[in-house]
């Protein structure tokens, strides 16, 4: 069988709502958002930088660095989590969602942060899952004996009863 280049699926720019709990409600989008991808290889980009400014075994803080899981907070505030409805301030207030907000609020509850990660991955992987049902996988070669969707109406045609 010949190597055949195949288009990458585009990203689905769509978005989902997850039930947080009974009162809150989420909009995420796919890990696979093109823009998180790339502020996410940017991030660890900088990280890499500023972990050669110190020598094996040195340790030490970069004046004005973040922590990774502050800046995946940051990330996934601002092309991830999209909004959401329910959620409250520390007096009980109805909260507007902004990625300033989100990433506050991702930060400071580990349960809300693993599941958005865990919801817009799941997201992603059945989005690419009925992509791939609607465009159809690519048919193996044939060996030229016949149509295969020849034989499967022609087996699905009812018997005359001769």
């Amino acid at each position: 069988m010949a190597l055949k280049l195949s288009k990458k699926p585009e990203a689905v720019g769509a978005t989902k709502w997850l039930d947080y709990d009974k009162d809150t409600k989420v909009e995420v989008a796919g890990l696979d958002n093109p823009e998180y991808q790339i502020a996410l290889e940017r991030a660890r980009r900088r990280l890499r930088k500023n972990d050669e400014q110190f020598e094996q075994g040195d340790v030490g803080v970069v004046s004005g660095e973040k922590t990774e899981h502050s800046t995946q907070c940051m990330l996934l505030a601002r092309f991830i989590l999209k909004d959401w409805s329910g959620a409250q301030d520390e007096n009980g207030n109805p909260l507007k969602y902004s990625p300033d907000v989100g990433a506050q609020m991702l930060e400071g509850d580990v349960e809300f942060f693993l599941f958005v990660l865990k919801g817009a991955a799941e997201f992603s992987a059945a989005s690419k899952q009925e992509l791939e049902e609607i465009v159809g996988k690519p048919s193996r070669a044939s060996s030229g004996s016949g149509s295969s969707a020849a034989r499967t109406r022609k087996s699905a045609q009812k018997p005359t009863g001769d």
